[in-house]
């Protein structure tokens, strides 16, 4: 596919119309007048905990392997769910009343995510420094955050290219385009759009895997201790066999994600002019949900680390399975916050005793 074509007009035109017919939409909607106050004390440690199961997790194993579900099963895994990385990352920034941390915090984030072969930690860190203006902890963590978030926004095509070669080497020649593929939205959006025009989309196996039965299906099974159905892999590893006419057995054994950006995926269900209708409304209603509820810590932090997902689409499980972590995680957190203050005020209490 070049640029110029057909479908790439229509995937920019998908991408951008529909943006910007959000944010206009957004501003007749109510707005969140105060920024939001940190209110936990004890976050960091949290994340602290979290970091380290995470990287105790990827030791010794390839990225390859964690993607492909060589942890599942084992205690860790079971452990990472309740202590998600991203997420415990996410309510340190937004939510801790102390944030003196931050640049150990983002060190620690970027620097283990990278080595462990993950090609998107620059970008969650990037989308969390952009989202800080709505919460009072933007000024402080702004300021500490902005020559390191700088410095690896510069370095990010060499982490790039060396999370790619711990997955698995790759040509000099091709990393620009691999580079280019994993950021933008254009070419993701155009491929099916492209596939569709040609008539080589493989609508049959589409209807089946990313059907709403067999989400559904797959969605229960990533969010329940027992598989009720047929075990598969997600949706969006059929995207290359759909889209792009590969075996459909080759993606079996190997991991093979990609994504096609959420206008497209409505506008594979309806026409150019509905997805974008329907892309307005899902995120306005988005929007809203979290303007009026991000008093709710589970609503505000899903939104928040989750959104930039929703945007990219892979599919409708992995978004599940996205905000099920976010349900475990800040129910996990809530417990160990309340759990450190019960221990702090014991200790405070304990020390005004022997100064009576």
């Amino acid at each position: 596919m070049e640029y110029g074509s057909l479908s790439t007009i229509k995937g920019i035109g998908l991408n951008v119309i529909s943006i910007l017919g959000t944010i206009l939409v957004i501003r007749f909607l109510p707005d969140k007048k105060l920024a939001i106050a940190p209110r936990f004390n004890h976050s960091f440690k949290f994340y602290i905990i979290s970091i380290c199961l995470l990287g105790y997790t990827i030791m010794g194993t390839s990225y390859d392997a964690l993607l492909e579900g060589a942890t599942h099963g084992t205690l860790v895994s079971y452990l990472l769910l309740f202590f998600d990385a991203t997420i415990a990352f996410s309510i340190f920034l937004f939510m801790q009343k102390n944030i003196k941390y931050v640049t150990v915090a983002v060190l620690m984030y970027i620097l283990l995510l990278t080595f462990a072969g993950s090609r998107s930690a620059i970008i969650f860190i990037l989308i969390t420094y952009l989202s800080l203006s709505m919460f009072k902890n933007s000024i402080e963590a702004k300021v500490k955050m902005k020559k390191i978030v700088f410095f690896f926004c510069v370095a990010s095509p060499l982490m790039f290219y060396y999370a790619t070669n711990v997955r698995s080497s790759v040509d000099l020649d091709v990393i620009g385009k691999l580079i280019v593929g994993r950021i933008s939205m254009v070419e993701l959006a155009s491929i099916p759009i492209d596939a569709i025009s040609d008539k080589t989309m493989n609508v049959g196996l589409y209807d089946k895997k990313y059907g709403i039965a067999n989400q559904l299906k797959q969605s229960f099974n990533e969010v329940s201790p027992i598989n009720l159905f047929e075990m598969d892999v997600n949706p969006n590893q059929y995207h290359r066999p759909i889209f792009l006419g590969n075996d459909e057995l080759s993606i079996v054994d190997k991991y093979m994600s990609m994504n096609m950006t959420l206008p497209t995926y409505f506008y594979i269900q309806t026409n150019f002019f509905f997805s974008c209708i329907l892309t307005i409304f899902f995120l306005s209603l988005i929007y809203y949900v979290w303007v009026r509820l991000n008093d709710n810590l589970y609503v505000l932090i899903g939104v928040v680390t989750q959104l930039y997902f929703i945007l990219q689409y892979f599919d409708w499980v992995m978004l599940i399975a996205g905000f099920y972590r976010v349900l475990l995680t800040v129910f996990m957190f809530k417990c160990v916050e309340k759990f450190l203050n019960i221990l702090s005020n014991r200790g405070v209490r304990k020390i005004e005793c022997s100064l009576e």
